[in-house]
């Protein structure tokens, strides 16, 4: 009879520990395996369930990413026309290069004449204005400004030098947020600017100008040329310049040491009049020179010339930009009569004599314009008033530095108030 502690294989029949998995008798297992469904639930259903948690999600990122690429520092580059319109929390501006006399108009190209090897300088304005209301917004912008820098690459001819003062304030152009004045040497080149405004928030503005320098030809013409021994025969040639050279042609008279007698009158075309300086004689003139000339405006340059008056009567009167240098002017009503609408008038003087005349310098404008507001090492000896300004001031300063003023009967007439800087002249 079979032992009841014991169970029976399932397969053989052999009698079993209770607690067996294998019979040793037949080497099989003892245990029944139960065969496990899987969840009801299908992959198809968790799909559709996490759908519109992956749309939320997906949408949240978009909105993310949208508002990093709106926030993050941008770079306005205006893509060579020398402007940007920005905007901001604040409004929307126009920010341009350009020059004073046209604040709204940006200059992208700049054309200048030169002589060969000589050196010039200019001014480039930085504009900015509110947009919709063109009214001038440099103050209020520069506050958000973090730096501004203004630099050339490096010209097609590198020993021909183009190159940016750092820009900053200047009278020369109130209206203008920054000016920068531009240097370079008189050479077939070119190079482009550009004007880094960096913001406050990290914006970047880029503003590109390109200067390219065209050279002119420098015409000579000298006494054994052509003649040029009285008055009349100066004045033949004056008037027949434009005949004889380009438009843009600098030239050059060189007169000889003789005294031109009557009235010379330059209104043609700009020219420069060189007085002899060989040996003891000097080149003279007891008549009026009259400078108004048509054409391009460039300085008119008189160099080492004597102006002898009689007492009445003018030396020189001018309503275009005119340089004296070297001269020496005596027993004259007026010596320098400067008149017209300021710009693109104005004189300057430069190591100049004015002894005995009843008035040396006359300032006569409805603008007073110094296309140089520095006019250095003059002598004012003995006239009734050595310097007289009238007409609206600028906010341009007179600089006198080096200038002498002795035994005259007024030394400065400022009858407009025009801004002076006289700390360099000296008063005796």
């Amino acid at each position: 009879m079979p032992d009841k502690t014991f169970v029976s294989c399932p397969h053989c029949g052999s009698q079993l520990h209770p607690d067996a998995s294998f019979c040793p008798y037949c080497a099989r297992t003892v245990n029944e395996r139960q065969e496990l469904s899987p969840p009801a639930l299908s992959w198809r259903r968790a799909l559709r369930r996490a759908l519109p948690i992956l749309a939320v999600l997906l949408l949240l990122a978009a909105a993310g990413t949208g508002w990093y690429l709106s926030t993050r520092p941008q770079v306005y580059d205006d893509g060579g026309t020398g402007e940007v319109i920005y905007t901001d929390e604040d409004g929307t501006y126009q920010i341009l290069l350009g020059w004073r006399d046209t604040p709204y108009e940006p200059a992208p190209v700049i054309t200048q004449t030169a002589e060969q090897d000589e050196e010039y300088t200019f001014p480039v304005c930085l504009f900015i204005h509110h947009k919709d209301t063109g009214i001038n917004a440099g103050e209020i912008f520069l506050r958000k400004v973090a730096s501004v820098t203004a630099e050339f690459d490096t010209p097609d001819d590198p020993s021909g030098y183009i190159t940016y003062d750092p820009p900053a304030y200047d009278n020369y152009a109130p209206d203008a947020a920054l000016t920068s004045f531009t240097h370079f040497l008189g050479r077939e080149n070119s190079a482009r600017g550009t004007w880094t405004i960096t913001m406050d928030n990290g914006d970047v503005i880029l503003l590109h100008q390109t200067l390219n320098v065209d050279l002119i030809e420098t015409v000579d013409i000298y006494p054994e040329d052509v003649p040029m021994d009285t008055t009349e025969d100066l004045q033949v040639l004056v008037d027949s310049i434009g005949d004889r050279v380009g438009e843009y042609d600098v030239v050059n008279i060189h007169l000889p040491a003789v005294t031109y007698e009557g009235t010379l009158s330059i209104t043609e075309r700009p020219v420069n009049l060189y007085g002899n300086t060989d040996g003891e004689g000097r080149t003279t003139f007891t008549g009026t020179v009259q400078v108004n000339p048509g054409g391009v405006n460039w300085i008119n340059y008189l160099y080492d010339i004597d102006f002898v008056g009689s007492g009445d009567g003018m030396a020189l009167t001018t309503a275009r930009r005119t340089w004296t240098i070297g001269c020496r002017f005596t027993g004259w009503q007026t010596a320098i009569l400067c008149h017209g609408s300021g710009y693109p008038g104005g004189i300057a003087y430069t190591n100049c004599l004015f002894e005995g005349n009843d008035m040396a310098v006359h300032y006569n404008t409805n603008q007073v314009s110094f296309f140089n507001g520095i006019s250095p090492d003059n002598i004012f000896l003995h006239n009734g008033t050595a310097i007289l300004i009238e007409g609206e001031p600028t906010e341009d300063i007179l600089g006198l530095p080096g200038c002498r003023f002795e035994g005259n009967g007024t030394d400065i007439d400022n009858r407009c108030g025009q801004p002076l800087d006289i700390s360099q002249a000296v008063f005796q």
